[in-house]
C-alpha cells in the first residue's frame, strides 16, 4: 500500500497544474456527469448483491437521483473556492475558464 501512494504521489507531483485541473475534470464528468446513472445503478446493485441485500429499486433510484448530484455540488463547490487556494495557477486557469 505504501508504495501505491508513494507511486500516486510521485505521478501527481509530476503532473503540471493544468494537468492536475483536467484529471479533477475528467473524474468528476465520470463519476458524476449525466451520463453515468446506469453506472451508479450497476454500482449500487452490485454492491447490494455482494452484501447479500434485496435490491429495492424505489431507493436505489432515490440514491441514483441524490448522491451523484450532491458530490457533483461538493466537487465544484470545492474546486472554485479552495483549490485555488492551494495553489495560484489553478486559479488562473479557472479564471480563464470563467472567461469562456
Amino acid at each position: 500500500v505504501a508504495i501505491i501512494k508513494f507511486t500516486g504521489y510521485k505521478l501527481l507531483n509530476n503532473i503540471s497544474d493544468s494537468g492536475k485541473a483536467f484529471l479533477i475534470i475528467l473524474v468528476s464528468d465520470i463519476l458524476l456527469g449525466y451520463h453515468s446513472e446506469a453506472g451508479w445503478h450497476s454500482l449500487v446493485e452490485i454492491i447490494l448483491d455482494h452484501y447479500g441485500l434485496e435490491t429495492d429499486q424505489a431507493a436505489v433510484t432515490f440514491f441514483v437521483c441524490l448522491v451523484p448530484v450532491a458530490l457533483d455540488v461538493f466537487i465544484k463547490f470545492w474546486v472554485y473556492k479552495y483549490l485555488p487556494r492551494l495553489s495560484p495557477s489553478v486559479g488562473n486557469i479557472l479564471d480563464e475558464i470563467r472567461r469562456h
